[in-house]
């Protein structure tokens, strides 16, 4: 799972600022869109950030598509509408798009394990006979990888799918059984645009922009770097708000390597608000956004619980409203998105600076926008069974990790039950879960469950905000 932004107070301690601050960061449903504005351009300001661009759109509308400062240090010019940037892991969104695209016009079948449509793919995975990798579980984040090597990270030459995945196939060997656990790594997005090639015999450049970008009108849009993205872009920083990074190629361009200028992002909202319509076209059917937004491969999913990462949107919890987000990060830009379908709001932020606080209290303001028109959730509640709870207590061990180091099977999270509630530890701290359904829980301030705790072929799991574990004594 990704984490979610931690609740008020936990908030200010988390963004570094006074509880005062943190509730000042979040937004009435009267604040006028210029205000909000100015507090976005307050906190770039503040940091020192060259430039910050910002799209917020409601309904049919965009009401705002605004930049805030300079084009680069050595290029004092205001931004304009005419700027690139770059998106970074927002690209993940787009391939799902193209992905569904493909199923829909038969190329091939997202849950279809991939040697049945693709060339033999460049991966290992020893429990194949019951547990074979599919597209899904790529774009999913549960092949069972660890994340890119660190060769990959650095590598900064435009390669195609075929070249790049020949580089370090070693990455790409299955450390637990696929199409169980979430476990974020690019390279699942890059195997499955390349297995849209095999299966579609097109390059998946431009499939995305005759099936995808054209479509929605989004004429900037591109994974690869252009003239125009060169003379247009405007300048990206390191932490060091005056230290420029050079343009990276990603390695697996359908992952993290898009770049465009932000206004074209107001239809990408606007289609995933209006499930699928855009301008009054059907351009994708409601149930592919929905399937775009749900998780199907991890064992949470499978126990009913819709709170996850989709094929590139995942689930998030602002001010106690579920919403749909992803972010991003592109070598001197940082980015994020996220929507509400029942507001029917949405907006796109990036920012010039490798600097994760200042995007964290832009992100707190926008998405409270996003989600002020709503009434109060009402959390979902069960009453469970005490044995039941009892049997789920105990000590686990980490089943994942993202990057892999010595050790980290030996971490351990321990879990109790009382009170017809679980709870567990992973430092000094209990945190507290509700049950919503026998395997299903949630956090005291989340609407739905966003954690999973319970049985699979004789062991015990755990998944949520706090990773995937198992219980100890499994093999």
């Amino acid at each position: 799972m990704i984490p979610k932004r931690p609740r008020l107070p936990a908030l200010a301690a988390w963004l570094g600022l006074s509880a005062a601050a943190a509730a000042g960061a979040q937004v009435s449903d009267n604040e006028t869109l210029e205000a909000i504005a100015g507090r976005i351009d307050a906190i770039r300001t503040e940091s020192g950030m060259a430039s910050a661009w910002l799209v917020m759109v409601e309904g049919q509308h965009t009401v705002m598509d605004q930049g805030f400062g300079i084009r680069a240090w050595d290029d004092p010019r205001p931004v304009s509408e005419t700027d690139y940037y770059r998106l970074g892991s927002i690209s993940k969104a787009f391939t799902g798009l193209a992905l569904l695209r493909a199923q829909q016009l038969g190329c091939l079948q997202l849950d279809q394990p991939l040697e049945q449509f693709a060339a033999p793919a460049p991966h290992q995975n020893r429990w194949a006979a019951s547990h074979p990798l599919t597209t899904a579980m790529l774009m999913e984040q549960t092949p069972g990888w660890h994340d890119m090597s660190g060769f990959e990270f650095k590598y900064n030459e435009p390669v195609s799918l075929n070249q790049a995945l020949a580089l370090r196939p070693e990455s790409r060997i299955a450390q637990w059984p696929p199409g169980l656990h979430h476990s974020y790594t690019s390279s699942g997005p890059g195997m499955a645009a390349w297995a849209l090639e095999q299966a579609c015999q097109v390059d998946f450049e431009v499939f995305a922009r005759e099936q995808v970008f054209d479509p929605l009108q989004m004429p900037s849009a591109s994974f690869n770097r252009s003239d125009a993205v060169d003379r247009h872009r405007v300048g990206g920083y390191n932490t060091d708000p005056k230290e420029p990074i050079r343009y990276w190629h990603f390695l697996y361009r359908p992952a993290g390597a898009l770049n465009l200028r932000p206004g074209d992002m107001a239809n990408f909202l606007k289609l995933l608000i209006h499930r699928g319509k855009l301008d009054g076209r059907q351009v994708f059917e409601p149930a592919q956004i929905r399937r775009l937004e749900t998780p199907t491969t991890t064992l949470a999913a499978r126990a009913g619980m819709r709170y996850g990462y989709g094929l590139g949107v995942y689930s998030d919890v602002a001010d106690g409203q579920l919403i749909h987000a992803h972010g991003g990060d592109a070598d001197g830009y940082l980015t994020r998105f996220a929507y509400n379908p029942v507001s029917k709001r949405g907006f796109f932020v990036v920012t010039t600076m490798f600097d994760h606080a200042p995007l964290r209290e832009m992100r707190n303001i926008l998405e409270s926008w996003v989600v002020a028109p709503l009434p109060p959730a009402a959390p979902e509640s069960f009453s469970p069974d005490p044995d039941a709870l009892q049997a789920l207590a105990g000590s686990y061990r980490r089943a994942t990790t993202r990057f892999a180091r010595e050790g980290w099977r030996n971490q351990t999270m321990q879990i109790r039950a009382g009170d017809g509630r679980l709870e567990y530890r992973t430092s000094r701290r209990w945190r507290t879960l509700i049950p919503v359904a026998p395997d299903l829980f949630r956090g005291p301030d989340d609407p739905v469950a966003t954690a999973f705790i319970g049985p699979h072929e004789g062991t015990v799991y755990a998944q949520g905000e706090f990773g995937n574990w198992v219980r100890e004594g499994a093999r």
